[in-house]
């Protein structure tokens, strides 16, 4: 957020909550493992440390006496991340937890969710049925959709047009919304083909090109030219070096990039001398 605006999603914080939990977990780990020579600690080291926790045992105690001042400083990060368990900052011992262990196979190592089969019915008339009580699922559906009303395990929403497009406007693509809606559907709408109405899908992909319509780019307006021979020289000039934005030979203007413009400036000042 800038001067002061209330925090809103980008398109990249919306994409890694539609990642599961071992991916999201792998994400922290492999940026924390780009910085981690930077901070003079030992790569080969803490990839050792971290693989040896996959193969440790739940619920059994390990102890810290011969680690090195950096892998300390490490389990103390993992300890943030939730992969081991320790009492206290200081303690000797640390236990790995179901998400250390599960982290090299790539599964979550947790049972399942309740809302991790599916909990949305979308409607052809945009109207969305959640059956959660996730405040997390609830403050995503709210991202693309309008809340009507909320009970204790249901949350209705509608897709609207102002509400698809201030998702879009915040950088959330009509396809990530899609994936979201998809990846939880209900397992009555999952077993429909296609998942979620083509009414839908479409509609929320045509709301998004509607913002497509016009492209902004920068450029150098020319003007003023004497005559069309003139506007036609420097206008050829410029497509050639492929920096020609926009032309209008009746009104005999063009635009051009503003990293064109030192040398249609110098091609032109020639002509003139020339001339």
């Amino acid at each position: 957020s800038e001067g002061g605006e209330a925090p809103c999603i980008t398109s990249a914080g919306f994409q890694f909550l539609l990642l599961d939990t071992p991916a999201q977990l792998w994400y922290f780990v492999l940026q924390y493992l780009r910085g981690a020579e930077a901070r003079g600690m030992d790569l080969v080291e803490i990839l050792s440390f971290l693989f040896q926790l996959s193969f440790s045992t739940l619920g059994k105690d390990y102890s810290t006496e011969g680690m090195s001042e950096s892998l300390l400083t490490f389990l103390q990060h993992l300890r943030e991340f939730g992969l081991v368990f320790q009492r206290k900052r200081k303690s000797r011992r640390f236990y790995p937890t179901r998400l250390a262990i599960a982290l090299a196979s790539g599964t979550s190592g947790a049972p399942p969710e309740p809302d991790a089969h599916g909990f949305v019915l979308v409607e052809t008339n945009y109207r969305i049925y959640a059956y959660t009580d996730s405040e997390l699922q609830i403050a995503l559906i709210a991202l693309f959709s309008e809340l009507l009303y909320r009970f204790p395990n249901l949350v209705v929403a509608q897709v609207t047009r102002d509400s698809v497009q201030a998702a879009i406007a915040n950088g959330i693509t009509a396809d990530q919304i899609i994936h979201f809606l998809r990846t939880r559907a209900h397992p009555v709408m999952a077993k429909q083909t296609p998942v979620l109405p083509p009414t839908i899908t479409d509609q929320i992909r045509l709301w998004e090109l509607e913002r497509d319509r016009l492209r902004f780019s920068e450029g150098v307006l020319y003007n003023q030219f004497l005559s069309q021979v003139d506007f036609e020289v420097l206008r050829d000039h410029a497509r050639a070096l492929g920096v020609l934005v926009f032309e209008n030979p009746g009104r005999r203007l063009m635009v051009v990039t503003p990293g064109g413009h030192p040398d249609v400036k110098r091609f032109w000042k020639r002509q003139k001398h020339n001339a």
